[in-house]
Formats: structure tokens, C-alpha cells, sequence
């Protein structure tokens, strides 16, 4: 089991992180994807929602993820098979885990014997919003076999102090 180096954002703040402006390149790729598949289907209506979540799956991947609550903390596992631990990217804020892994392993075709090939670059994005804020700093990640282990505590609830409220 290696560890994988987990950027841990405490404070969100007005400028976007890289992990959100490369997310949105990203979702220009899928929108422009997207509007291919209309335009082959010859500008058909009704299928928007098929053309823009099969152009996802097309440019961002999806592998199979799971997301689970124990003992006072998430667990995420998520499926990466390929990857080595240097290729991914695990961004923790209080409130969310998005994971980025990306590999480019290219294999050409003008190799002798080779007929096609399905080999070639693999990026992969996922995003999990957690139900309640989490600790940044004990949040860790580990990538065993292909399978991409994350476990983040949750943060210690806040304190409510009383108010005392006066006439005036």
C-alpha cells in the first residue's frame, strides 16, 4: 500500500483552486463533446441528457467509487487500476474530496503485430460532497492494487454558546 499526497485546502477563498480551473476546462471538453453528438444525431431533440452523460463519461471517466461513514469518519474507496500513486491527485477542502488521477501510457500502433489499440492517456475526475465538514489535516490517502483508499475525519462539531437577549 503507497501513499498518495493529499493537498489540503483549509480555507476556500475568492480565487479558484487549480483543481477547479482545470475542472473547468474540462467541462468545456464535455459541452463541446456533447454538442457533437447532437449535431451527428442530426440536431434531434430529446436526448440531451444521453449526449451530455455519455460525453462525460467520454472525457472524464468514472470509475466506481464508494463512500461510507465509520467511526467518526469518511471512507472513500475508488477504482484506479493503472495508476501509481505519482499520478493522482487527491484535493481535501472542509467540505468536499476531489480526486484526480491522470496517466499517459501510450502505446502506437506501428508497432509490429499491432492490429489497434485501446491504450493511451486516462483522466479520471471524481468529486464527493460530504454531508458534514471535515478535518483537512487528518485526511490521508493510500492506492493498494487499483483501489484508491481515502479516510477523512470528520471535524468536532461547534460549540453553541447561549445568547442572553435584553429588552431594550
Amino acid at each position: 500500500m503507497e501513499n498518495v499526497a493529499v493537498q489540503k485546502v483549509k480555507k476556500v477563498g475568492p480565487e479558484p483552486l487549480l483543481i477547479f480551473e482545470t475542472t473547468e476546462k474540462r467541462l468545456d471538453d464535455v459541452r463541446r463533446r456533447a454538442f457533437e453528438l447532437f449535431e451527428k444525431r442530426g440536431y434531434q431533440l430529446g436526448h440531451e441528457i444521453d449526449d451530455w452523460l455519455k460525453a462525460e463519461h467520454e472525457v472524464f471517466g468514472w470509475p466506481a467509487a464508494e463512500l461510507a461513514e465509520k467511526d467518526g469518519k469518511y471512507e472513500a474507496q475508488i477504482t484506479l487500476p493503472g495508476f501509481e500513486p505519482k499520478e493522482v491527485q487527491v484535493t481535501a477542502t472542509p467540505s468536499e474530496i476531489i480526486v484526480h488521477a491522470e496517466t499517459k501510457h501510450e502505446k502506437k500502433v506501428e508497432e509490429p503485430n499491432v492490429l489497434w489499440t485501446e491504450f493511451g492517456s486516462n483522466d479520471v475526475y471524481r468529486r464527493f460532497e460530504l454531508p458534514v465538514l471535515i478535518d483537512v489535516d487528518k485526511t490521508s490517502a493510500t492506492l493498494d492494487n487499483g483501489m484508491l483508499h481515502i479516510i477523512a475525519t470528520k471535524a468536532p462539531a461547534a460549540q453553541t454558546k447561549p445568547v442572553e437577549v435584553r429588552a431594550a
